[in-house]
């Protein structure tokens, strides 16, 4: 038996939220950093292989420390309603940096890259979708500002994958 084979990672796409924001606040906090409130806006889309959706209109939000490094925790908490009905709270923990160049960094030195990863803990009610209540899953995503008339509203999508 080689049990290598028990410590293999597989990751399979459950399925993908957009959030559309609807206030976001930004203030300073002590040691350089900044804390941060974005709310969950209306028309939220959840679809994929393993879960359909919506997220509950104005149901939560991010609660985001910006570091003084530049990197942002999230901590982000929301509703889901999946299409049969069933209410799931979602708390969602990660990191977003842009390319980052710390201090001391020379400047022929390759920035580190874009990062925006997370990882989502559930509160399924029993039936088909309590598997999230036992489940690791890894969320990767990308934040689309409103930056211009044309533009969609502000929001972020998230691809999720169920690690096996």
């Amino acid at each position: 038996m080689d049990h290598a084979d028990n410590l293999a990672l597989h990751a399979e796409h459950a399925f993908d939220i957009r959030i559309n924001f609807d206030k976001r606040w930004v203030w300073p906090i002590s040691g350089g950093a900044s804390a941060g409130y974005t709310s969950v806006g209306a028309d939220c889309i959840v679809s994929g292989p393993r879960l359909n959706g919506r997220l509950v209109d104005f149901s939560g939000a991010d609660w985001p420390i910006v570091r003084a490094d530049g990197v942002v925790e999230l901590n982000a908490h929301y509703m889901i309603e999946a299409d049969d009905g069933a209410h799931i709270y979602i708390h969602n923990r990660g990191y977003v940096h842009g390319p980052l160049r710390l201090p001391g960094m020379a400047d022929d030195t390759p920035a580190i890259p874009r990062y925006f990863r997370c990882t989502p803990y559930f509160r399924a009610p029993t039936g088909p979708h309590e598997w999230l209540n036992r489940s690791v899953l890894v969320g990767v995503g990308v934040r689309r500002p409103h930056v211009s008339p044309s533009d969609p509203p502000d929001h972020s999508l998230f691809r999720y994958y169920l690690v096996r």
